[in-house]
């Protein structure tokens, strides 16, 4: 009987341990995909605000001046096509 006990003890310590040693480990996985969202978020927000640095008008302009040099195409300039 004290066998049976002491087997019954030691299967349960050996379960806690095993899920204890699991808990800790995804605990760590959540920890570490949590810090790899943070960083992608991050670097989201720096693309974000070049994007937004880039793409204001007066920004677009000094790029095409210094780049293209393209001109708005003028009104006397425009092809009418015509429906068929």
């Amino acid at each position: 009987m004290k066998l049976i006990f002491f087997i019954n003890i030691i299967i349960l310590t050996v379960i806690t341990i095993t899920i204890k040693l699991s808990l800790i480990n995804q605990e760590n996985e959540v920890k570490i995909l949590t810090q790899k969202i943070s960083k992608i978020e991050n670097e989201i927000e720096k693309l974000e605000i070049d994007f937004a640095y880039i793409s204001s008008p007066k920004k677009l302009k000094e790029i095409n001046h210094e780049e293209f040099r393209l001109n708005p195409i003028q009104q006397e300039d425009w092809i009418i096509l015509e429906n068929k």
